[in-house]
């Protein structure tokens, strides 16, 4: 069976990381890479990475324990009642509490804190805006129900 675009992806992706890491050299990581584009079955994209160590799950594993996909890009932040850490940073990078794979998304997009009993979402000075119920704001208290765009991945508190 023919593997997906995903599946090639996260097998790229994998190549990517270990050739980041030193893993492979920069003629078997092109060479890998090639395979890929062109694999015809799972097993020939799994070959490709057997060498390289497992992925970590753990980052990926939370981010799926906060969001819950829903339809045309849409996300859900869990109750505003569990993030009870006070701050949280939302952006691209992976030292980011809720990291989005967007590039419409800044590295430290916005960050969401919790101040005198109230949420705040304040950007971080980003690219693409950030937007609370269609309206861009550079701060803006925010509650259940309210919609927030980040870039183009938008997500309900």
């Amino acid at each position: 069976m023919r593997p997906s675009e995903d599946t090639r992806e996260g097998t790229v992706a994998r190549l990517r990381h270990g050739y980041v890491a030193g893993r492979l050299d920069t003629d078997t990581f092109s060479r890998r890479v090639d395979r890929a584009l062109t694999a015809s079955c799972g097993s020939e994209l799994r070959g490709l990475t057997a060498d390289l160590p497992a992925p970590r799950h753990s980052r990926l594993a939370r981010l799926r324990e906060l969001l819950v996909p829903t339809p045309r890009r849409h996300a859900r932040l869990p109750p505003l009642e569990r993030l009870t850490a006070g701050r949280m940073l939302l952006g691209r990078s992976s030292a980011c509490q809720l990291v989005f794979a967007d590039d419409t998304v800044s590295r430290r997009h916005a960050e969401l804190r919790l101040h005198e009993g109230r949420w705040i979402l304040r950007d971080l000075d980003s690219s693409n805006g950030t937007w609370v119920n269609g309206r861009r704001v550079m701060e803006a208290e925010v509650a259940a129900g309210d919609e927030v765009s980040l870039g183009h991945c938008r997500f309900r508190l």
